[in-house]
This record gives C-alpha cells, sequence and structure tokens, in this order.
C-alpha cells in the first residue's frame, strides 16, 4: 500500500512539473500572439497585459505592406528547401562511405569531421565571409545556400544509423550483380528514412530561423529572409513591437506545421538513434 501511495505522489509530482514546463514554454508564444494585437504603447503598460484590450488585426496588415514578405517568404523557402535536399544527399553519400567504403585514411577523416563539430559556427564567421567576398557572392543565393550545405552533425548521425544495418542486406545485393551505387540508392538508403526524416526537420527548421548569417550576407531587400526582415521593424531610435510580433507569428506558423507533419519520423528517428552501434 506504502509503495502505491509513493508511486502515485511521484506520479503527481511529474504531471505538476511537466505542467510548468509547458506553461513556461508556451507562456512567451501567448505573449507574442498577444502583443501583435496590442496598439503600439499598450505593450509600454505595467503590469502588463496577456489579452489586448481591443484586438488590433490593422497590425497585420500595416506589416505586410511595409516590407515585401512575399519576396521575404519565397527567399526562405527557395533557400530552406534547396539546403535540405542538398544536405540529404551529402551526408547520405558521406555516410554511406564513412560506414560502408573501406579505403585508408576513413576512421582518421572520420574523426577530423568529429573535431570540426565541436568548433562553435562564429570561429567560421569571418573567414566564411572573407572567402564569399571574394568570390564575389556577397548578396546572392550561393551566399546563403553553400556554405550551409555541410551538416557534420547529419552524417555523423547517417553513418551512426547505417552501422546498425545489416551487411547481409548488401551481400545479397552484390550476388544479384547490383553496383555500389546501386547498393546505395535502393538498398541502404530506403532504410534511411527515419534518418533522414530527423535531419530534414531539423536543418529545415534551422534554416528558417537562421537570422546572422543571412544578415552578413545580404544587402538589398530583395535577398532578404524572414527572420531578417523580422528585425527590421527595430532601428536605433524607435520599436513598432505590435507589428513586429505580427511578423513572427505569421513567421511562426510553418515551423508549427512543418513539427506536427514530421513530429512521427522526428521521434522515430531519436528513438532509434539511443541504440546505434560503433
Amino acid at each position: 500500500m506504502r509503495e502505491k501511495v509513493i508511486r502515485i505522489v511521484l506520479k503527481l509530482i511529474a504531471i505538476v512539473l511537466l505542467g510548468v514546463l509547458a506553461v513556461s514554454t508556451l507562456l512567451p508564444y501567448l505573449m507574442m500572439v498577444s502583443t501583435s494585437l496590442m496598439a503600439q504603447f499598450e505593450v509600454y503598460k505595467f503590469p502588463p497585459k496577456l489579452i489586448p484590450t481591443t484586438p488590433r488585426w490593422e497590425n497585420y496588415k500595416e506589416m505586410w505592406k511595409s516590407q515585401p514578405w512575399g519576396r521575404y517568404l519565397f527567399n526562405t523557402v527557395f533557400v530552406a528547401g534547396v539546403v535540405v535536399f542538398g544536405q540529404l544527399l551529402i551526408i547520405s553519400m558521406g555516410g554511406y562511405a564513412l560506414s560502408r567504403l573501406r579505403f585508408p585514411g576513413r576512421d582518421t577523416l572520420f574523426k577530423i569531421f568529429i573535431a570540426f563539430m565541436m568548433l562553435p559556427g562564429v570561429v567560421t564567421l569571418i573567414p566564411g565571409f572573407i572567402i564569399l567576398q571574394s568570390l564575389r557572392w556577397i548578396d546572392t543565393y550561393l551566399a546563403l545556400i553553400v556554405p550551409s550545405l555541410g551538416n557534420i552533425w547529419g552524417m555523423f548521425l547517417m553513418r551512426q544509423y547505417m552501422l546498425s544495418l545489416p551487411k547481409s542486406l548488401e551481400d545479397a545485393a552484390r550476388i544479384d550483380g547490383a553496383s555500389e551505387f546501386t547498393i546505395f540508392w535502393k538498398v541502404v538508403l530506403p532504410l534511411c528514412k527515419p534518418v533522414l526524416a530527423t535531419v530534414a526537420t531539423f536543418t529545415f527548421l534551422g534554416m528558417w530561423r537562421s537570422f546572422l548569417w543571412p544578415l552578413i550576407v545580404t544587402r538589398s531587400k530583395e535577398m532578404r529572409m524572414i527572420e531578417v526582415g523580422i528585425a527590421m521593424f527595430t532601428t536605433q531610435y524607435t520599436a513598432d513591437y505590435p507589428v513586429q510580433m505580427a511578423a513572427a507569428t505569421l513567421s511562426s506558423i510553418p515551423l508549427i506545421i512543418v513539427y506536427f507533419i514530421a513530429q512521427k519520423w522526428l521521434l522515430q528517428g531519436i528513438r532509434l538513434s539511443s541504440g546505434y552501434e560503433r
């Protein structure tokens, strides 16, 4: 009886903690949506209001007319889509080479990749900008896409997952006369859908929310991405927070949709990652 009571108490404590965590996670988003419907000076009232006195839907119209959001949306979707496709192609081939092909220095090369994964992105920021400037890629799609194609974490995840696949499938394909590329494309790659979906989801979310790199390598409004466009509402002397929060609210909708669509593959990929073999 005592053990049953302890289990119930622990379960209630876990529910309360998870509820607090859920509220703390949702509260900033609810504040963002609420602020997007407030008047400009209503934001500065104290104590802060969670619900606006009169919802001001004109903030969304003003936001859309103030900047070329259609162009921002196109740039973000195009760049994110190309980067996702390019990353999946590169990490799948790289993961296959590092896990299945035998060549001199393979393990050393993998260790070098892992070492580079430890470097913070800020370290390569200035050298990357200098290289792109020398190539005259600044303010072009190449500057937004090419540096983002490398994903060492995705290649590591792909390699570890491919190591867990049985080699008997490849041996059977070789007996049937399949080439190395056919084995990769038609045998191994279809089994890697959970990992591909996981990497694709994280890559898309990361590209949609990217701010610092697009801010550095773009100059004109025609090349800006959504996060940079949102930041443009804040100037040196003024900040129109309701309109800015309206833009942030609209930009978050695709992220929520992508998460719910890819939730099954994302959770499955994370669950499978706990059983990887080395």
